[in-house]
Formats: structure tokens, sequence, C-alpha cells
């Protein structure tokens, strides 16, 4: 976890972080201009989405960033629900 008070510069923001090898956290994205992102502003109640985590075959994609923020645009939207679910698979 990194604590700041202030902004940092961009190129701080982007650059190496001393110590991030040794740090307790999920994951460390960097930008990467072939990243897409998806939002999905009209959900119900009976859509899932499922984020994969983390995948052995490190080949293709196999960690998800992802995040939340509040919409403008939708002022009376409802509140966000959120359950992690974990799980694992062995394919033999």
């Amino acid at each position: 976890m990194v604590v700041v008070d202030a902004l940092p510069s961009r190129e701080a923001m982007y650059g190496p972080l001393a110590g991030e090898d040794a740090m307790p956290s999920a994951s460390v994205f960097h930008f990467n201009p072939n990243h897409r992102w998806w939002y999905f502003p009209d959900m119900t109640r009976d859509e899932v989405l499922l984020l994969k985590f983390f995948d052995s075959d490190q080949s293709r994609a196999w960690r998800t960033p992802h995040t939340a923020f509040h919409d403008p645009t939708y002022p009376d939207a409802t509140t966000r629900r959120s359950i992690e679910f974990r799980s694992f698979a062995f394919f033999l």
C-alpha cells in the first residue's frame, strides 16, 4: 500500500516505485494503450459481472483491473452492490 498526502507528479505516478516488489498488494497496473475499459451503467439486479483475478496461463489476460466511480449523468443511480466470491479450478 502506498499512502500519499498529495497527488504525485505524472512522471512519479507512472514511473518505477521503490520497493514495489515487496509491497503487499493484489496488483499494480501500468498504462498500456492496448487496454480497453468497459462501462455497464444500466445493469439490473439479475445481471452479473465475473472478473478473473488470476490465471496460471500468463500467455493471455490473467488479471483484471477494475474500479467503481460516481457518474454524475445518472443522478438517481442505484447504489452498487458487490459480492466477492473466490473459487479455484484445477485442470489436469
